[in-house]
């Protein structure tokens, strides 16, 4: 995957930006719930860029087993008038809790990456979830899940074929306003394995108001040639919750 170096901007980052989503219902009221942002970034004179950022993190709680979530994700940048990033992602998940830790999940994954190797990929999957670890201070999520990849690559060949995926999902209550975070994805398959982490610190600034700083690495172990395996993403950012 053709490589985007270090991208900082002051844009709105959501929480579990390239993680599963692997959540804990006994944590959660009862209806709708979740962060939106928005960034912007402009700079003007020796260099002209421009980049725009948006997501969308929605998680909706039955009074029964079932806890829906869902995620929206768009990334843009010009330099000189000239696009050099656009990205876009989307995920769906329904999750059905069996009991207080361990539930079953049945999800679909979206990317697309016009100036990536891989394209574009599609992932639908189903798994299981548990919960490891929860305390006031510390908690850890894990998924694992099997599924079929669709994807589109950068010299305009397909791959497709079955995916065996793993997750997991740290948090650290460093006092009662800040928060650290460890997210890891893995997804195997014959043609491809894909693996992204995300490390943040998210502090709560007045309200429903916080702030986050994160660093996102994606890698793709089989991409055309001319295009880097890695991407690396630092964003510090804004997010509204409710």
């Amino acid at each position: 995957m053709k490589s985007k170096g270090l991208f900082m901007t002051l844009a709105a980052s959501a929480a579990g930006l390239v993680a599963p989503a692997i959540l804990q219902a006994e944590e959660t009221e009862i209806g709708l719930g979740g962060q939106v942002g928005f960034g912007y970034a402009e700079a003007r004179g020796n260099s002209d860029t421009l980049s725009i950022t948006g997501n969308t993190d929605l998680q909706y709680v039955t009074e029964g087993p079932w806890l829906y979530d869902a995620k929206l994700l768009f990334v843009t940048r010009e330099e000189a008038s000239v696009t050099t990033e656009e990205r876009y992602e989307a995920r769906g998940t329904a999750n059905y809790y069996w009991s207080e830790g361990d539930y079953f999940y049945g999800r679909i994954d979206w990317r697309k990456d016009n100036f990536g190797g891989v394209r574009e990929e599609w992932v639908p999957s189903i798994g299981y979830g548990r919960v490891i670890l929860d305390t006031d201070v510390h908690s850890l999520n894990g998924e694992v899940g099997v599924g079929y990849r669709f994807a589109d690559l950068a010299d305009g060949t397909s791959e497709e074929g079955g995916v065996l995926s793993g997750g997991l999902r740290y948090a650290w209550q460093i006092s009662p306003s800040a928060q650290f975070i460890q997210n890891l994805l893995i997804q195997w398959s014959s043609d491809n394995t894909y693996a992204e982490s995300e490390t943040g610190l998210e502090t709560t600034i007045v309200g429903n108001l916080a702030a986050k700083i994160s660093y996102v690495v994606k890698h793709n172990t089989d991409v055309p040639a001319g295009n880097r395996n890695s991407d690396f993403y630092t964003t510090i950012g804004l997010e509204y919750r409710f």
